[in-house]
C-alpha cells in the first residue's frame, strides 16, 4: 500500500501564499443568515452550515459568529492537511456540535468531567458529538487589529478542540502526541477578520506559561520526554499540573517551527509517515528536520524568541459561509441538552435517570417533537424499544424528517428482533431494512447508519452482505473519528481479504495512546490476523458488541490551570524564603530588645 502521507506541500501555498500574503480577497459581502422557527422561542437554536450542525443556548449573534469561524477554520485546516489527508469521493456527514452558554452544563453531559475541562468530543456508536463552551460574547475584529487584539480565551479553546478533532476525523495521524497537541494549539490562535486572517499567534494559556517561565521558574520537560511514551513519568502531582501546560506550550513551538516555514512543511509528511510506521518519533524528527531531541529545547526556544512570526494574510476570495438558523419553541428547547446527552452514550446510571426524567417531562407534552424524540432515544437505548415504535413510525413518515427518526426506528426493530427466535424475526427485520434505507437517503455519509446496516445483515443472514461492508468502508473513508466504525472497517477489509488496508487501520488504532483499550484490541487482533483467520472467525468478531461507554476527548482550560500553578509556585517561593531566613538570619533585622508581655 502506498504512503498515506504525501510529500508535497503545494496546497498550503494555495491559501493566498500564506507566508507572503500574496493574494487579495474581494469584499466577502454580508453573511448569509437565514432564520426560521417559532414565535414563542426558547434560548436554544439550531444552526447549520456546510460542515457543522450546532445546537446552542447562546445568543443567536454569537452562534452565527461561531459557525462562521468554524467554517473558515475548517477550510484552513483542509489546506494545511492536504498533503496527508485521505481524499473521499463520498458524501461527508456533518459534524454535530453543542455550544453551551454555561460551562457547568458540561457536568450534565459527562459525569467524569476532569478538573478544568472546557470542551469535549464524545465518540459513540451513534457518531461523534462535540460540546463547546461560550465564555464571553464573541466580537468581530477589524482586519488591521487581528494581530494585536487580545485573543478570546473561549474561542481559542473552541478552535483548539476543533483542530485536534479535525486530525482524528479526517486523517490517520494519531502520534506523536506532541504533534497532535501542537497542531491543535497552533490553530487555537487563528482569527478571521473581514477579508484577512492571522496565523501563528500564541494561545492565551500557552502565552501565560511562557510568561511564567520567563519569570525564572523551572521547567519540567524536554523534547526527549515529550516524544517518548510517558512524558510525565516520575513527576509529582503538583509538577505534573505545570508539566501538562508545558507539554502544550512546547508542542505549540514545535508546530509553529514546522508549519511556519514552507521548506519545513514539505518535510512534514515524511515525519508523520515514519512515525505511523513505527519509527521512534525522536529519530523521525531528526531524520526529517535535522533537529536532535537533545538539542531541540534550546533550538526551539531560540526560534520562539527570535524567529516565530505572526502572519496576517488575505483570506481566499469567496462569499462568507452561509448559516441557516432555526429557533426552537419555548417547550422544545428544554429537551435539547437531554437529547444531546443521550447521544453522547452516557453511563447506565445516567441513561436510566434520563429515561425516568423524560418519561415524566416529555410524557406531559406529547405534541412536542423534541421531547418525544429524546424520550424515544432513551427508550431504545435504556428502556423498552417497543414503546418507542408508535411515535417513531409517525415521525419517520414525515417528508421533512431527518435521519434521526428512521435510524432510531431501525435500531428499535433490530433490538426487538435480536430477542426473538430466528423464525420470528422477519417482520422486525423487514421494518429495520426499510427504515435504514430511508435514513441512508437522508444522510448518505452516516457511520451510524452503516453500522446498523451491518448489524441487520448479521442478524438476518448470519454473515455480512456486500452492501453492508461497502457502506462501512465508505463511511470510514469520510469520517475516521469513530472507534466502532474503525473496528468495523478493519473487519470489513479482512472479510474482503484486503489485509494491507486492514493493517493500516490497525496501525492507526495502535498509535492512539489516548485510547489504551482500542489500541490493545488492535494489537491483539493483528496477532490473530498474522496467525490466520477464517471468514467464520471474522464474522464472529463482527457479532461481538464493543463497550458502549464511548470515548471522551477533552480540551483543558490552560489559563485556569496556570492560575493554580502560579499560586502553588508562590507558596513554594514563600516557603523557600522563610526557610532561608530561619537558616541564615539577617543580623540587621534582629530585635535589640525582646518584646515583653504585660
Amino acid at each position: 500500500m502506498g504512503s498515506p502521507f504525501k510529500g508535497s506541500a503545494a496546497a498550503v501555498a494555495a491559501v493566498c501564499a500564506l507566508v507572503g500574503g500574496g493574494c487579495f480577497a474581494e469584499d466577502a459581502g454580508p453573511q448569509s443568515i437565514v432564520v426560521t422557527g417559532q414565535r414563542s422561542t426558547s434560548p436554544w437554536v439550531r444552526a447549520e452550515s456546510a460542515h457543522v450542525i450546532v445546537l446552542s443556548d447562546a445568543p443567536r449573534e454569537d452562534v452565527a459568529r461561531l459557525v462562521e469561524h468554524l467554517e473558515r477554520l475548517d477550510s484552513l485546516l483542509r489546506v494545511y492537511t492536504d498533503d496527508y489527508r485521505p481524499k473521499s469521493a463520498g458524501a461527508e456527514a456533518k459534524l454535530n456540535l453543542v455550544y453551551l452558554n454555561d460551562p457547568r452544563d458540561l457536568d450534565r453531559v459527562a459525569a467524569d468531567r476532569p478538573a478544568n475541562g472546557i470542551a469535549l468530543f464524545r465518540d459513540c456508536t451513534d457518531g461523534t458529538q462535540g460540546f463547546l463552551v461560550r465564555t464571553a460574547p464573541l466580537t468581530a475584529i477589524d482586519d488591521d487589529k487581528l494581530a494585536k487584539t487580545p485573543l478570546d480565551e473561549g474561542l481559542a479553546y473552541v478552535s483548539e478542540a476543533y483542530a485536534r478533532h479535525f486530525l482524528y476525523r479526517h486523517t490517520d495521524v494519531r502520534s506523536p502526541s506532541a504533534w497532535v497537541e501542537g497542531f491543535a494549539n497552533y490553530f487555537a490562535g487563528v482569527r478571521f477578520g473581514t477579508t484577512q486572517m492571522v496565523i501563528g499567534r500564541t494561545p492565551p494559556g500557552v502565552g501565560r506559561y511562557f510568561y511564567f517561565l520567563d519569570q525564572g521558574h523551572r521547567y519540567n520537560l524536554d523534547y526527549a520526554d515529550m516524544l517518548g511514551p510517558r512524558p510525565f513519568a516520575n513527576l509529582s502531582d503538583t509538577r505534573r499540573r505545570a508539566a501538562g501546560v508545558e507539554f502544550e506550550a512546547r508542542s505549540w513551538i514545535l508546530a509553529h517551527y514546522i508549519l511556519g516555514s514552507g521548506e519545513r512543511r514539505k518535510k512534514l509528511g515524511t515525519f508523520l509517515n515514519a512515525v505511523h510506521h513505527g519509527t521512534d518519533p525522536a529519530a523521525a524528527l531528526r531524520d526529517a528536520f535535522g533537529l536532535d531531541a537533545g538539542d531541540a529545547s534550546t533550538a526551539l526556544w531560540r526560534y520562539r524568541l527570535r524567529a516565530a512570526e505572526v502572519m496576517r494574510v488575505e483570506q481566499p476570495p469567496g462569499p462568507r459561509p452561509e448559516v441557516a438558523i432555526t429557533t426552537m419553541s419555548a417547550t422544545s428547547g428544554g429537551f435539547m441538552l437531554a437529547d444531546a446527552a443521550l447521544k453522547a452514550c452516557p453511563a447506565r446510571a445516567q441513561g436510566e435517570t434520563l429515561l425516568r426524567t423524560l418519561t415524566a417531562d416529555a410524557g406531559a407534552v406529547p405534541n412536542v417533537e423534541a421531547g418525544q424524540l429524546a424520550l424515544s432515544r432513551a427508550r431504545v437505548d435504556w428502556g423498552d424499544p417497543a414503546a418507542a415504535l408508535p411515535w417513531l413510525e409517525r415521525a419517520a413518515r414525515r417528508a421533512d424528517a431527518g435521519a434521526d427518526a428512521p435510524l432510531l426506528l431501525a435500531r428499535a426493530h433490530l433490538k426487538l428482533a435480536a430477542r426473538l427466535d430466528a423464525g420470528a424475526r422477519a417482520a422486525h427485520l423487514d421494518a429495520a431494512r426499510a427504515s435504514l434505507a430511508q435514513a441512508r437517503e437522508r444522510d448518505p455519509g452516516s457511520g451510524a447508519v452503516a453500522l446498523a446496516t451491518l448489524d441487520l445483515a448479521l442478524l438476518a443472514d448470519g454473515k455480512p452482505s456486500r452492501e453492508a461492508l461497502d457502506g462501512v468502508l465508505a463511511a470510514w473513508r469520510t469520517a475516521r473519528d469513530s472507534r466502532p466504525l474503525a473496528r468495523a472497517a478493519v473487519l470489513a477489509y479482512c472479510y474482503q481479504v484486503d489485509a494491507p488496508r486492514a493493517e493500516h487501520i490497525l496501525r492507526t488504532l495502535q498509535n492512539d495512546i489516548r485510547d489504551p483499550a482500542t489500541a490493545a484490541w488492535a494489537t491483539a487482533f493483528q496477532r490473530r490476523l498474522d496467525a490466520g483467520l477464517t471468514l467464520a472467525d471474522i464474522t464472529a468478531e463482527m457479532r461481538l458488541v464493543p463497550d458502549a461507554g464511548g470515548f471522551s476527548e477533552w480540551t483543558i482550560d490552560q489559563v485556569s490551570v496556570m492560575r493554580d500553578v502560579e499560586y502553588n509556585a508562590g507558596l513554594e517561593d514563600a516557603r523557600g524564603y522563610l526557610d532561608t531566613l530561619i537558616q541564615n538570619p539577617d543580623p540587621s533585622k534582629a530585635l535589640l530588645n525582646a518584646p515583653v508581655s504585660r
